[in-house]
């Protein structure tokens, strides 16, 4: 019998901090970790803040490192006028140099930013062909000079026709899946409550400050609707000092995802209005836990969702307001939440996790 392979995933947010690309690295950790010897290398949590990843089944390491809402990486970031994920990613980088973790002991190492994968092929350069990187896309423009496309692959659907466009290199799309504890045990019932339910970084892309003002401003607090946002980000303190405890607005901070599960079974609606998604998996998630999903209408989410969620006109409150009324009719919701959860079923962590697997051991003889 051969050895197991052995992995090693590269994020250094996934224990610290909650979104789409942290939910991709648990959700596989989760599913390769009896099928690998798998190390996950993460940075330390701050102060006082628990570790988001279940690690249970395979070994964390944490190094420290300026993380993207930290004050040393604001201010580095505004010396340097740079981005702070890239801050986060140098940072992150010189302590794994100073750790001691020898990389030549992995078969495989994945990546999830392009910020890491660029920073990774440049300093290993001698380890290049254990390389992979599942990424939610590239924006930097000498990426692929250092990097061989062949290695790339994308989660979502909106990368890979603009790096084909904008480089001239073709990249594999990959899904992403939903996990099995969304789905209820029953089909869920029409809410008595109107609890609306934001989930996802706070930050402009996701417009969370667009949607309390909009929120407070429609009049739906006082007919009984509350909104629950959950997540944090740079919008966090700014929101919690506009939208105090009588705004009808509940700002619960980050949350582990059984705690993100147990707020949306029961959730009347879940209002997601992005500017910019590679995939959307907080609207998959939302369908499996047979929640209706009101969101923008992307070309990066209508690719693979179809009309299963229901889209209204970009930032426009009324749209957004007629179609929270349109739930208001039992039937109607009803009629979205079962669509959309028997739609979710056909998009699992199982099945993806297998394609991923695929890409670890390829060339591995």
């Amino acid at each position: 019998m051969s050895a197991p392979l052995k992995v090693l995933f590269i994020s250094p947010t996934v224990a610290c901090y909650i979104g789409g690309t942290e939910t991709v690295v648990s959700q596989l950790a989760e599913r390769i970790k009896g099928r690998a010897e798998l190390t996950v290398l993460s940075a330390v949590p701050e102060d006082g803040a628990r570790l988001l990843i279940d690690a249970a089944g395979f070994e964390l390491i944490t190094l420290p490192f300026l993380g993207r809402d930290s004050r040393g990486n604001r201010l580095l970031s505004k010396l340097l006028m740079t981005s702070r994920f890239k801050i986060e990613s140098f940072s992150f980088f010189r302590s794994l140099a100073r750790s001691g973790v020898d990389l030549a002991r992995f078969d495989v190492i994945a990546t999830f930013y392009e910020a890491d994968a660029y920073l990774l092929e440049k300093r290993y350069p001698a380890l290049r062909e254990r390389f992979r990187h599942l990424l939610p896309g590239v924006s930097m423009r000498r990426f692929f000079k250092r990097v061989p496309a062949r290695d790339v692959f994308f989660f979502g659907y909106r990368a890979a026709p603009r790096a084909e466009r904008k480089w001239g290199v073709k990249v594999q799309s990959l899904p992403l899946g939903v996990d099995e504890r969304f789905f209820p045990a029953a089909a869920p019932a029409w809410p008595e409550e109107r609890r609306l339910v934001f989930v996802g970084r706070l930050d402009k892309s996701k417009h969370a400050d667009w949607l309390a003002q909009f929120f407070a401003a429609s009049g739906l607090a006082q007919q009984g609707y509350r909104l629950d946002i959950i997540g944090d980000g740079p919008l966090l303190e700014s929101l919690r000092a506009a939208h105090g405890p009588d705004s009808g607005i509940r700002l619960h901070g980050r949350k582990r995802q059984e705690e993100v599960i147990g707020l949306l079974h029961g959730a009347f609606l879940l209002l997601h209005p992005t500017d910019l998604e590679s995939f959307g998996l907080t609207i998959l998630e939302g369908m499996a836990a047979g929640v209706p999903v009101i969101t923008h209408e992307l070309d990066s989410v209508k690719v693979w969702a179809g009309n299963h969620p229901r889209y209204a006109a970009h930032l426009d409150e009324a749209a957004w307001l007629a179609e929270i009324r349109r739930f208001e009719e039992r039937d109607y919701w009803e009629r979205v939440s079962a669509e959309g959860m028997a739609f979710a079923r056909g998009l699992t962590w199982a099945g993806i996790a297998e394609q991923v697997l695929g890409i670890l051991r390829r060339g591995r003889g």
